[in-house]
């Protein structure tokens, strides 16, 4: 039996969409929230939700699974130890408010196991939480920038310079889903998503990680 421990109640900085899709968004949990995901390997994933293995920073492997609610503003997260026994459950329901604003109520379960401290786990989901909601929160406004603003955001250059010497012009946002892009290239002439991980070679514009398209090379800083 899962027995509830607490909850949290946060008002963001985006509407009810950008939370849904920021839930559903498997792909940005060990570069957005490095402090709790090493590492995650999808399953599943589809419009109603996702299921992964996860690999926690503290060794801890488990399964993870995002289900929506059929009216798409809440949403189960709960995870499972190797054995299949769900070990946490996160229920959430999104009220959608004024302008660009929602209001996320998370409730927070456990398994009603022998000596369970409810203080203390209600104080870690919540703690916990508050965390991954402050680090999504920039993502989420950063999205709805991107989409307001559309084919023209991807225009926006910056100047970056190569071990070598070389100057090239690389995009101000990520192509990808067009969240800022302001890391430094490697040694290796490579820029790293810090969004979503993905690598891009600085001297074609290729995504070298493979899963979307880059941009058109722009050598000594020129705009095409």
């Amino acid at each position: 039996m899962m027995i509830e421990v607490g909850e949290l109640l946060r008002e963001v900085g985006a509407t009810a969409a950008r939370a849904i899709e920021d839930e559903l968004d498997w792909e940005h949990l060990p570069h957005v929230h490095a402090f709790a995901f090493e590492s995650i390997t999808l399953n599943h994933a589809d419009r109603q939700g996702w299921d992964a293995d996860v690999l926690l920073r503290d060794g801890q492997a488990m399964r993870m699974t995002v289900v929506l609610d059929e009216d798409r503003l809440g949403y189960t997260n709960a995870t499972f130890d190797a054995d299949g026994s769900e070990n946490g459950r996160t229920v959430c329901r999104i009220a959608p408010g004024k302008g660009e604003r929602c209001t996320m109520h998370l409730r927070f379960f456990v398994p009603g196991r022998p000596g369970l401290d409810q203080t203390a786990a209600g104080a870690f989901y919540i703690a916990m939480w508050t965390q991954l909601i402050d680090e999504d929160e920039p993502k989420m406004i950063h999205r709805t920038r991107a989409l307001r603003e559309g084919a023209k955001l991807h225009k926006a250059r910056r100047q970056v310079t190569l071990a070598d010497g070389t100057v090239f012009a690389v995009p101000l946002f990520c192509p990808h889903q067009g969240l800022p892009l302001t890391c430094e290239p490697d040694g290796q002439g490579m820029i790293t998503c810090p969004w979503h991980g993905y690598r891009f070679d600085v001297r074609t514009g290729e995504c070298v990680s493979g899963q979307i398209k880059g941009w058109v090379n722009c050598p000594e800083g020129s705009v095409p």
